[in-house]
């Protein structure tokens, strides 16, 4: 070894490098492959969990969002070209409506137009909200292609905000297959009690690269119209691809 070498650093970053070669190892695993023993293995594997490099779920260790986050580059060019559409949805509705896209584990708003009701939703762009609970990360999170899917749920940290949050990893994956089959997804109180949203992907050649949601108070957009307002938040989402594929 160099005499300039850290060999602490050093193991931790040889722990980083198998675990981006490898799709999650055991504490046992990491062990056995540099021949450390217990005390160390833990030791090191322990500080880069605490440090937030690595995630551990159930016995295995993953590279974290730190390092490996499923983070959507924002393009300018859909905020501007999503606004008229998004302009004749909130008039039409009086409803506040946005658009997002994918920041590591989060949701983040790029594009706000606010609705007419004196009584609405008030929201800045910028704000981040957990993607596994809210309409507009889960309108991304079940389109992307099966990679970029598994990268993000390697970090997923199932945190309820309310008590419809889910927080459980199979019965996410159920949801997230049925908002696939119908297109749109829903908020049912999942990020604030007594809110609502319904939103749907946005396409660029063939790639979802945000999301596009209508937020009401339950009152005014109760589960009964989700019918009626999901058709309309789909055929806005459709209306902004066509603008950024013309």
């Amino acid at each position: 070894m160099s005499q300039y070498e850290v060999s602490t650093l050093k193991k931790g970053l040889q722990i980083l490098d198998l675990l981006i070669e490898n799709d999650g190892l055991t504490f046992v695993e990491v062990m056995h492959h540099f021949n450390w023993n217990k005390t160390t293995t833990f030791r090191l594997l322990y500080t880069l969990e605490n440090m937030h490099y690595i995630v551990k779920k159930g016995s295995h260790y993953y590279i974290a969002e730190k390092i490996d986050g499923a983070k959507q580059e924002h393009d300018p060019q859909v905020d501007w070209v999503s606004v008229p559409p998004l302009h004749d949805l909130s008039q039409e509705l009086g409803e506040t409506v946005y658009i997002g896209i994918l920041d590591g584990t989060d949701v983040v708003t790029t594009q706000i137009v606010n609705g007419t009701h004196t009584m609405r939703i008030h929201s800045h762009i910028g704000e981040h909200d957990p993607a596994h609970g809210s309409a507009l990360g889960k309108a991304i999170l079940a389109f992307l292609d099966s990679d970029m899917k598994q990268r993000f749920l390697r970090q997923l940290q199932l945190k309820k905000n309310t008590e419809n949050t889910f927080d459980d990893e199979q019965l996410f994956l159920y949801h997230l297959k049925a908002i696939q089959d119908q297109g749109f997804a829903v908020d049912d109180e999942e990020t604030e009690l007594g809110l609502r949203c319904i939103a749907a992907p946005i396409y660029r050649n063939g790639e979802v690269i945000a999301s596009v949601g209508l937020s009401a108070p339950t009152s005014r957009m109760p589960k009964q119209q989700d019918k009626t307002f999901s058709k309309k938040v789909v055929t806005c989402s459709k209306k902004i691809t066509q603008l950024l594929e013309a």
